[in-house]
């Protein structure tokens, strides 16, 4: 015997637990820019899709494979001067090594126009299909939909 015993409600416990580590990590890797890591989460033909991003045929583009994921997150990034994703509401269904869930999440994008400093604020939702590899959850597919946005002038420092 290996160790302990898990009976199915323990797993289940510890999967969701793993789930939300899983999108806890990619809002901090996103925020500190590190695109490659972000990439690394996702299983190696995984699946990122912008729903709020419309290619010149109205088609989402899917973006496969990490190579591509950490291209179109560096594209994505390099307007801004810093990110914070506030990671909200999980909602998992497991099924063995497979699972789907939705995760909402407030993203707060700090960039320049006409040299004054804005935020975009989006409330996003990630619709995931998670599959376990090697004992350790990554994203097989991340669709992120667009819920809400809201762009303003920063409020000046101290104030």
């Amino acid at each position: 015997m290996d160790g302990p015993q898990v009976d199915g409600t323990e797993r289940d416990v510890a999967d969701k637990v793993a789930l939300r580590e899983l999108v806890d990590t990619y809002a901090r890797d996103v925020d500190r820019g590190d695109t490659d890591a972000v990439a690394g989460l996702f299983t190696e033909d995984g699946r990122l899709i912008a729903h709020f991003y419309a290619g010149p045929d109205g088609v989402s583009p899917v973006r496969t494979g990490r190579a591509e994921i950490a291209a179109v997150l560096v594209a994505g990034l390099a307007p801004y001067l810093g990110t914070t994703h506030i990671v909200g509401g999980q909602v998992v269904e497991l099924d063995g090594d497979r699972a789907t869930g939705e995760t909402v999440c407030l993203a707060h994008h700090l960039y320049e126009r006409d040299g004054a400093r804005r935020l975009l604020v989006m409330a996003v939702r990630y619709q995931d299909t998670y599959a376990r590899q090697a004992g350790r959850w990554r994203f097989a597919e991340r669709q992120l939909r667009l819920d809400w946005r809201d762009d303003r002038p920063m409020a000046e420092r101290g104030a």
